[in-house]
């Protein structure tokens, strides 16, 4: 785990973690520290899935909301397919329609363990209606 004053990040099984505790507030700086090491984690691992839990309800700066973009983003590009969201639920909402990235459709979960095992779940295959 890489911790910060303000937030924690962690890969666990294939699956990237940032934590953002109570009373967590993103600076540009701490933005950008947060971002260089998600770019790193996901890069030098086998990252499928990510997991932002959001313990805090002060409100999203504007560093915060292009932080969350920048990893949604990077997460994407990169291949990750499952992104969860864990918070209280007006929190959680806010972050989901802030993310708004193409390619992540961020899965809600109020506990963070919850998260963390649909993560680690490998999505089911798709199953064909089609018969022959």
């Amino acid at each position: 785990m890489e911790p910060s004053e303000r937030w924690s990040i962690r890969v666990d099984d294939g699956v990237i973690v940032v934590e953002l505790p109570h009373g967590t507030g993103l600076s540009p700086s701490d933005g950008e520290r947060l971002l260089d090491r998600w770019q790193t984690l996901v890069a030098d691992r086998r990252v499928h899935a990510a997991v932002l839990v959001v313990r805090t309800t002060r409100p999203c700066s504007d560093a915060g909301r292009r932080t969350l973009r920048r990893t949604a983003r990077a997460a994407a590009d990169r291949g990750v397919t499952r992104f969860a969201v864990a918070a209280e639920r007006p929190k959680r909402q806010y972050l989901e329609r802030t993310m708004d990235v193409e390619g992540i459709d961020p899965e809600p979960f109020n506990d963070a363990a919850a998260a963390v095992r649909w993560a680690k779940c490998p999505p089911e295959p798709a199953v064909s209606a089609v018969s022959e």
